[in-house]
Order: C-alpha cells, then structure tokens, then sequence
C-alpha cells in the first residue's frame, strides 16, 4: 500500500515538475529561466516542489514511527539517536 502512495505521490510530483519548467523551456528555450531570480512565483513553484519531494521522501520514515507501538519507538529513537539501551530503562 505504501509502495503505491509513493509511486502515486512521485508521479504527480514529476507532473507537476514538468508542467512547471519543463513545458515553459520547451516553449521558450534557454530564455525561459533568464528573470528567475527575479520572478517569485517561479521561486515559489521551486520551493514547493523541493519541499514536496523532501516530504515525501521521508514519508516511509515518517510512517514507520507513526504506526509502531510503544517498543517500537523505543528501538526507533535508539537507533536515530544512537542513544544505548541503559539510558531507556
């Protein structure tokens, strides 16, 4: 199930991407990008995009975490934190 999200969620991401700058490059060419730094909502729709792939690439982490039980978490947070065992009994 988290396999299909993933690959439901990258595809529309890659989508998005391209209506967003590919399809104004291949209108335009090089030129298309000369007012980025100027031009917010070409910045924004990067920003976006950037943080929509980083979400979604932590999602299978993120999930991990939110389903697991108490024991779970507890081995979780000590494998992130390499924090030993004795600190948690």
């Amino acid at each position: 199930m988290m396999t299909g999200f993933l690959l439901v969620g990258f595809a529309v991401l890659a989508l998005l991407a391209a209506r967003a700058f590919l399809l104004p490059y291949l209108v335009w060419g090089p030129q298309a990008f000369d007012d980025f730094a100027r031009r917010d909502d070409q910045k924004l729709a990067a920003g976006v995009l950037a943080s929509a792939a980083i979400a979604l690439a932590c999602l299978p982490i993120a999930a991990s975490v939110l389903i697991s039980g108490d024991g779970h978490m507890q081995v979780f947070a000590e494998t992130i934190l390499g924090v030993p065992g004795r600190f948690w009994s």
